[in-house]
């Protein structure tokens, strides 16, 4: 657009040279009805014209097409005209008389930014695209924590629309998401990103929140993981209450126990532990089938509840025992009363289940210590010695618990002293169980299994002398050596049979806290020669709980290393969703009290779904112990666990016997 002739030839002709479709209008007007014709990309402009003058012009244009690029002529520059041009968003300036080499340079710096602006936009479309379609919730806030952008899913999740939330203060918005706003301005204060679980505004879903940082605000990333919760609480409904009679388990009434003892004070109420079974029920399994006997256990259960007052607590702990946790006792002799409550109320007929039985119990009592001193499992077990005396005086009776009344397995204090001797003598060995892939491809690994070969008693279980071992420490060289040796092992048949098996290798809690773990698996990696990557160590749930960042820290140490971590026993321990994703593990071992009965309890192929979907969930492995039947195996193959082992499979062996047995297996 130029009414002067002379320039408007010479732009005509630098212009054809390279584009292909040169429009000219002689005057501001003319070329403005020309644009709204066309819509050309690039326009060049004389500042003053008849009829429209260039910056009139412009902001026409600009306001048709805003990406469009605008160069102004002009024959003087003033700074008044020149800061009017940029206001209304032309890209350069040219004096006239038009230099050639000029005008090609603003035409490139017009046509560059064209391109940037296009890739750019392009770049916009697709980052929304893809906030749009991933199916989380997304949004920005600026530094004052107003909505600068919301994806769809943002809309469905706040339940308001983009127009309304655009613009709005979160916390005017959602008033009642305190916990959210409080980490939100924290985030901006300290310009560090973080993680956390968090309810929806509506609080009918549970979501991870990731928090982003950046210049001027914060983006804040919204996972749903209310599937994830509801199987968390599921597992752990499973773990800690018993199936047929929806009463606490042993692992939850020691709990109880637990925050019993932390509230007491010497001169407080009383309280109990009763510990009862009942009299010749496995006569009653034998001769009615245990159909009947399990609904012999609900009515005692139901019987045991209507004995109780609110606030005492009644427990399953397997078969026909159970145990009951009363507190806020006036009198020492209120605990028997309630033991004989508990005699009459079951001497009743059954007749309601069809049967016509009267039953008995023998029921044992233990004391809460004053000064809450003690621990959960020794007054457990008091309860549990008192039972047994009252059972062996005819049962149908109680029986207080006397510290002079000789308990079940004293001999454990013998062991105890003797097996510093055998660590000395040389006693102690390792045995290897193979572990399967339950997908057909054979032995993947085996499980290091510490064996002790007393020279008196001949072979001990493990539960005989591991927790001795444990509490008195002589776990920290026991668990040393069978690392070592487990290692030396490893390396051999590699070296000897060149195959490489995965060696799992238990961990001990005070291992795990006390025995310089990370330098102890070093040192065994570096004298043995074994690959990190085929040393597994196995962890309990409740190992890792007591100090669960300090927990991760040694964790990650030993992945750094190349070393695999699993989670033993899962499903008796106590770690939350939100804990367990933050460790570093790549597999969770099912624990066999869940295995045993897989083929015929469903509340035993409920907890095994619900761990192999957990894991699955959070992308890890699933390993099955204690596999003794082939309705175990198919049972967990369909649930689809990848990983297995057992007395199926094969027993523990000495190396040796397992080179010879499980190497040649070996897919």
């Amino acid at each position: 657009m130029e009414d002067d002739a002379v320039t408007r030839r010479m732009l005509v002709q630098l212009l054809k040279a390279r584009f292909h479709s040169v429009l000219v209008a002689k005057d501001g007007q003319e070329g403005l009805d020309l644009f709204r014709l066309h819509q050309p990309g690039l326009v060049i402009a004389d500042i003053r014209m008849p009829r429209l003058d260039g910056i009139s012009m412009a902001r026409e244009i600009r306001a048709l097409r805003p990406e469009a690029r605008i160069i102004i002529l002009t024959s003087y520059g003033t700074a008044d005209l020149m800061l009017a041009a940029i206001e209304v968003g032309v890209s350069d300036y040219l004096l006239k008389p038009l230099d050639a080499a000029r005008f090609h340079q603003a035409v490139d710096k017009c046509l560059r930014l064209a391109s940037l602006e296009h890739e750019l936009g392009e770049a916009k479309a697709r980052t929304e695209t893809v906030l749009a379609s991933i199916g989380d919730v997304f949004f920005a806030l600026d530094a004052a924590c107003r909505f600068t952008y919301v994806n769809p899913q943002a809309e469905r999740f706040f339940r308001s629309p983009r127009a309304r939330i655009l613009g709005s203060p979160l916390a005017e918005l959602f008033p009642a998401w305190t916990s959210v706003n409080q980490e939100l301005q924290e985030a901006l204060e300290a310009q560090q990103g973080s993680t956390f679980e968090c309810r929806s505004p509506a609080g009918d879903t549970w979501h991870e929140a990731r928090l982003y940082p950046m210049e001027g605000g914060i983006s804040v990333y919204l996972r749903d993981v209310t599937r994830e919760k509801q199987i968390q609480e599921h597992t752990r409904f499973l773990a800690f209450y018993d199936q047929l009679t929806g009463l606490p388990n042993r692992a939850q009434f020691l709990e109880q126990i637990h925050g019993a003892l932390a509230h007491r004070r010497p001169d407080g109420p009383l309280g109990a532990i009763l510990v009862l079974d009942l009299d010749g029920f496995r006569i009653i399994n034998q001769a009615l089938g245990h159909d009947t006997g399990d609904r012999v256990l609900q009515e005692v259960a139901g019987r045991l509840r209507g004995c109780m007052r609110g606030g005492d607590t009644v427990a399953r702990l397997g078969g026909d025992e159970f145990a009951l946790l009363v507190d806020g006792l006036e009198h020492a002799r209120h605990p028997q009363d309630l033991a004989e409550r508990i005699l009459h109320a079951l001497a009743q007929d059954l007749a309601h289940c069809g049967l016509q039985l009267n039953l008995t119990a023998s029921i044992g009592i233990s004391l809460l210590p004053g000064d809450g001193q003690a621990e959960p499992e020794a007054l457990l077990q008091a309860a549990d010695t008192a039972r047994q005396h009252s059972k062996q005086r005819g049962g149908n009776a109680c029986q207080v618990y006397r510290p002079e009344m000789p308990a079940p397995g004293r001999d454990h204090l013998e062991l105890q002293s003797s097996m510093r001797r055998s660590l000395q003598d040389h006693d102690f060995s390792v045995e290897y169980q193979p572990q399967f892939d339950l997908r057909g491809a054979g032995v993947v690994g085996v499980e290091a299994l510490l064996r002790w070969r007393h020279p008196d008693h001949g072979l001990c279980g493990p539960s005989e002398f591991i927790p001795m071992a444990e509490q008195t420490g002589q776990i920290l060289p026991l668990g040393k050596w069978v690392l070592e040796t487990a290692c030396r092992q490893g390396q051999a048949w590699i070296r000897n049979h060149g195959r490489a098996l995965r060696m799992a290798v238990n961990v001990s809690g005070r291992q795990f806290w006390q025995g310089d773990l990370v330098a102890t698996v070093s040192r065994a990696l570096a004298r043995s020669g074994f690959p990190p990557a085929l040393l597994e160590l196995e962890l309990t749930e409740s190992m890792v709980m007591h100090d669960v960042e300090a927990a991760v820290a040694t964790m990650r140490q030993l992945a750094a290393m190349g070393v695999r971590l699993s989670i033993d026993d899962f499903g008796t321990g106590y770690s939350s969703l939100s804990v367990l994703r933050s460790f570093p593990v790549h597999a969770l071992k099912i624990d066999q009290s869940f295995v045993r009965d897989l083929a015929i309890a469903p509340s035993a192929q409920a907890i095994c779904r619900t761990i192999i979907g957990l894991a699955h969930t959070l992308k890890l492995e699933v390993l099955a112990e204690g596999i003794e039947s082939p309705e175990q195996l198919a049972l967990l193959v369909e649930l689809g666990c990848e990983y297995g082992q057992g007395f199926l499979f094969g027993a523990p062996a000495p190396a040796p016997e397992a080179g010879r047995r499980f190497l040649g297996a070996a897919g």
